[in-house]
C-alpha cells in the first residue's frame, strides 16, 4: 500500500490528486486502484476536470447541508464537515487498464470540509487476473 499526502490551504477546498494517482498506477497493466481516507471531515470522489466543477460541487453540497446552530454533536461547522464527508464518502475504486483507465476528462479529488489540514490518502493497487 502507498499513501498520498495532501495539505489543504482553505477551510473548504477541492484538491486534484490525479497526477499522484497516475504516478502510482503507471507501471500497472490491469487491475483496480482503490483510494481511501481515514479522515472523517474530508472525502474522495471522481469529477470531470472541466472548469468550475469544483466550485459547483461545493455549492451544491452546501445547499444540501445548510449551516445551523441546532446540531447536537459539536459546533455547526464541525458537524457540517462530518455530514458532508459522509455524503460524498471516504473511498473511490476504479479499474486500471494499461496504467490508467479513468480517461483525460476525469480527476481524482480530495474534498476538504474542515481545513487547512494535512490529509493522507491510502492507495491500494490490486493487479487484475485474466478471465478465462
Amino acid at each position: 500500500m502507498s499513501a498520498i499526502v495532501v495539505q489543504s490551504k482553505a477551510s473548504q477546498q477541492v484538491i486534484d490528486v490525479t497526477e499522484d494517482v497516475a504516478a502510482l498506477t503507471a507501471s500497472m497493466d490491469d487491475g483496480v486502484c482503490s483510494l481511501f481516507t481515514r479522515h472523517t471531515t474530508c472525502a474522495l470522489t471522481v469529477l470531470t476536470n472541466e472548469e468550475g466543477i469544483a466550485e459547483d460541487l461545493l455549492s451544491v453540497l452546501h445547499g444540501l447541508v445548510p449551516p445551523t446552530a441546532a446540531y447536537v454533536h459539536d459546533s455547526a461547522d464541525h458537524v457540517r464537515a462530518h455530514v458532508l464527508s459522509a455524503l460524498v464518502g471516504p473511498s473511490v475504486s476504479v479499474p486500471v487498464r494499461g496504467g490508467s483507465g479513468w480517461g483525460n476528462s476525469s480527476a481524482f479529488v480530495l474534498v476538504e470540509f474542515e481545513g487547512p489540514r494535512q490529509r493522507e490518502i491510502d492507495v491500494t493497487l490490486a493487479p487484475g487476473h485474466p478471465v478465462l
